[in-house]
C-alpha cells in the first residue's frame, strides 16, 4: 500500500495545499495592499512636492510683478528713459545710478542669475549686467513677445529658451519676461522692462525637493524643456513626457524611456508652463519587496508552526485507522480458513467501531461467499439447461418430421436408416450429460443429422467438413453445429427441393478456435440480419425465423465462455451466408473460467 494513498497523507496534502493557497493569497493581498498604499503615499508626497514647487513659481512671478510695478512708479527712472542725456558723461552717471538702483532689487531674489534691463523711448538702455548693452542692436525688440508687448502695453510677454543678449551670455539660454512702462497721462509707453531669467532660477526652486528616485521637469505646452533635474534634457522637445503630464495618470505607473514612473503634474498659469515630477516605480517595488519579505517570513513561520501542529494532530487521529487498514491488508484471503485474531485499533470511537465491524464482517464473509457460489452455479446450470431444452425438442421435432415424410412416401428402408441415425444422435445427446464434447464428436453428430436430412431431400444438399487435425480434440458446446446447419437447410435453400453446399472449416488462430459455417444459399435480408442475434425473438419469428436456433447457440456460447466469444454473421442476398464462431482453446481435462 502506497503511503500517498493513506488517509493521513491525503488529509495532510489537503491541509498543506490549503495552507499554501492561504499563504499565497495572504502574501498576494499583503503585497498588493502594501504596493497600493506605498504608491498612494508616494503619489501624495509627489503631489505635495509639485504643489510646493508650483507655489514657488507663483512667488517668483509675484516678485517679478512687484519689481515691474516699483520700476514703473519711479519718477527718476521715468525721466532717465524719456530724456536724452546731455552728453556722454551725463549718460554714464545715469547708467551708474540706474545700475545701482536695479542691483538693489536683486535682493528680492534668492537667485543671482536674474538680470533686469530697462529700455527707454530715448533709446537708452540700463541693465544689471556688468557691460553696456545696446538693446536695439540685439534685435530682441523685434521678437514676437516684444512686439505683443508694444502693441498691448498692459500685457506681459514671455519668451522661452532665448539666447542671451550680451557677449558673455550669448551662448546660454534664458527665459525673458517683458512689460511696458506706461504713462497714464500721455497714454503711451515711455520704456520697457525686460527681465532675463537663467535656468538655475527654476532649478533652485526644486533643488531641496530632489531625491535619487525622482525627476523634476519644467516644460512649455509645446514640450520644450526649460529646466530639468537631468541637465541633459534641457532644451529638448519631449512630446512623450508632454503627453504623460497632460494625461490623468497620477498615481498610475507609466512607461517612459524604457522604465516605469509614477507621474504627477501641475499647471502654472503665471508662467504658462507645466511642472512634472516623475518618481521611479522601482523605488516602490524595492520598498514593497523588502517589507513584504519580512511579512512573508513572519507569516511563513506562523503557518509552519501551525502546520507542524496539524501534522502531529492528524497522525494521532488517523493512526488507529491506519492500524486497522494494515491489519486488513495483511490478511491472506486465499489461505484464511478461519476468522483471524480480533483487531484492537484503540484510539477514537469510530476506529473501535470499524475494528468491531471488521471482525464481524470476516466472520460472516465465508458463509456468504459459499452461498453466493452455490447460487451462481445453480443459476448458470439452470440457464444452460433451459437453452439446451430449447434446442433438443426443436431438433427432435424436425427429425421426426423428416422420418414422417419418408414413411408417408413408402420409403421404409430410408425410415429405418433415419431412425437408426436418430438413435445414434439421441444416445450421444440425451444419454450424455456432458456440457462440452470434443469437436470431432460434434462433427460426427452433425454427419448423423445430415444422413437424416439426405434421406428426405436426397443428395441435393451436401456437407463438407474441413477440420484441422490439431483442432479435433478441443472441447466445444454439445450440439451447437446442428442448429446452424438446420438453419441453412430450411432458410438458406428452398423448402421443396433444397439444393446447395454447407461447408464447415475449423482452425486454430493464436489462443482462439475459429469455426466457419458457410452456405451458398439465398442469404439473409439485411433488415433481418441486423436483428437475428437480438433479444427480440418475436420480431425474428415474424420475419420467417424460429428465433431459437442461431440465437440460442450464440447465447449458450456467451453463457459458457463469456462475452468475448460467440457468433458473427455475414450474409449477402443471392450469394449465401457465413457464420464465424469464436471459441476458446480448451483441451479435455481442463476448465475455462469466465
Amino acid at each position: 500500500m502506497k503511503n500517498s494513498r493513506r488517509i493521513s497523507s491525503q488529509i495532510l496534502c489537503i491541509v498543506i495545499i490549503a495552507f499554501l493557497l492561504f499563504f499565497l493569497f495572504t502574501t498576494s493581498i499583503i503585497s498588493y495592499q502594501y504596493r497600493k498604499n506605498t504608491s498612494e503615499l508616494i503619489t501624495l508626497s509627489s503631489q505635495h512636492s509639485v504643489q510646493q514647487l508650483n507655489e514657488g513659481f507663483n512667488t517668483f512671478y509675484q516678485q517679478l510683478i512687484y519689481i515691474m510695478v516699483q520700476l514703473s512708479s519711479d519718477s527718476t527712472i521715468k525721466s532717465y528713459l524719456e530724456e536724452t542725456p546731455e552728453d556722454t558723461f551725463c549718460y554714464y552717471q545715469m547708467q551708474r545710478y540706474v545700475n545701482t538702483y536695479l542691483q538693489s532689487y536683486n535682493g528680492f531674489f534668492s537667485y543671482s542669475n536674474v538680470n533686469i534691463i530697462l529700455y527707454g523711448k530715448n533709446n537708452c538702455t540700463y541693465t544689471t549686467y556688468n557691460e553696456t548693452v545696446a538693446l536695439e542692436d540685439t534685435g530682441i525688440m523685434d521678437e514676437d513677445f516684444m512686439q505683443k508687448v508694444q502693441k498691448n502695453p498692459k500685457r506681459m510677454g514671455i519668451d522661452y529658451y532665448h539666447r542671451g543678449i550680451t557677449r558673455e551670455t550669448r551662448d546660454k539660454y534664458y527665459t525673458f519676461t517683458a512689460c511696458s512702462l506706461f504713462d497714464p497721462y500721455s497714454q503711451s509707453p515711455y520704456g520697457y522692462i525686460l527681465i532675463a531669467i537663467d535656468e538655475s532660477c527654476f532649478s533652485s526652486l526644486y533643488f531641496n525637493l530632489r531625491q535619487d528616485d525622482n525627476r523634476f521637469s519644467v516644460m512649455t505646452h509645446d514640450g520644450l524643456i526649460l529646466s530639468d533635474s537631468d541637465p541633459r534634457q534641457i532644451g529638448r522637445t519631449d512630446r512623450e513626457l508632454l503627453d504623460i503630464s497632460g494625461s490623468k495618470t497620477a498615481g498610475i505607473a507609466v512607461d517612459y524611456q524604457d522604465k516605469k514612473y509614477i507621474p504627477v503634474s501641475a499647471e502654472n498659469a503665471f508662467f504658462n508652463v507645466r511642472i512634472v515630477q516623475l518618481t521611479d516605480y522601482s523605488t516602490i517595488t524595492s520598498k514593497v519587496f523588502s517589507n513584504t519579505l519580512i511579512v512573508v517570513c513572519i507569516t511563513g513561520l506562523i503557518l509552519a508552526a501551525a502546520l507542524l501542529f496539524l501534522v502531529f494532530a492528524v497522525r494521532r487521529i488517523t493512526r488507529p485507522i491506519q492500524n486497522l487498514t494494515m491489519a486488513m491488508y495483511n490478511i491472506d484471503w486465499d489461505r484464511a480458513s478461519k476468522r483471524p485474531a480480533a483487531v484492537n485499533c484503540g484510539g477514537c470511537l469510530e476506529a473501535e467501531q470499524l475494528g468491531a465491524a471488521f471482525d464481524k464482517m470476516f466472520l460472516e464473509l465465508d458463509t456468504y461467499l459459499d452461498n453466493l457460489a452455490r447460487e451462481q452455479n445453480a443459476r448458470r446450470l439452470a440457464e444452460q439447461n433451459a437453452l439446451q431444452s430449447q434446442i433438443n425438442p426443436h431438433f427432435i421435432y424436425n427429425t421426426l418430421a423428416s422420418i414422417k415424410y419418408l414413411s408417408a412416401a413408402g420409403r421404409s428402408q430410408d425410415v429405418i436408416s433415419g431412425i437408426t441415425a436418430l438413435i445414434d444422435i439421441l444416445r450421444k445427446t440425451i444419454g450424455d450429460t456432458r456440457e462440452t464434447i470434443p469437436l470431432e464428436e460434434e462433427c460426427a453428430l452433425l454427419e448423423s443429422y445430415f444422413k437424416i436430412q439426405q434421406l428426405r431431400y436426397g443428395n441435393g444438399i451436401r456437407l463438407m467438413l474441413q477440420i484441422s487435425e490439431d483442432c479435433r480434440n478441443f472441447l466445444v458446446p454439445k450440439l451447437f453445429l446442428q442448429p446452424l446447419a438446420e438453419n441453412a437447410i430450411f432458410h438458406g435453400f428452398t423448402d421443396n427441393n433444397p439444393l446447395g453446399d454447407i461447408s464447415i472449416y475449423a482452425a486454430k488462430m493464436e489462443d482462439t478456435l475459429i469455426i466457419e459455417v458457410i452456405d451458398n444459399g439465398q442469404g439473409i435480408p439485411s433488415h433481418i440480419l441486423a436483428t437475428i442475434l437480438s433479444d427480440d425473438a418475436a420480431l425474428i419469428r415474424n420475419k420467417g425465423f424460429t428465433g431459437i436456433g442461431v440465437k440460442n447457440v450464440n447465447d449458450r456460447i456467451k453463457l459458457i465462455y463469456g462475452a468475448a466469444y460467440g457468433l458473427h454473421i455475414a450474409s449477402l442476398e443471392g450469394y449465401g451466408t457465413q457464420i464465424t464462431i469464436k471459441l476458446p482453446l480448451i483441451e479435455p481435462g481442463t476448465t475455462h473460467c469466465i
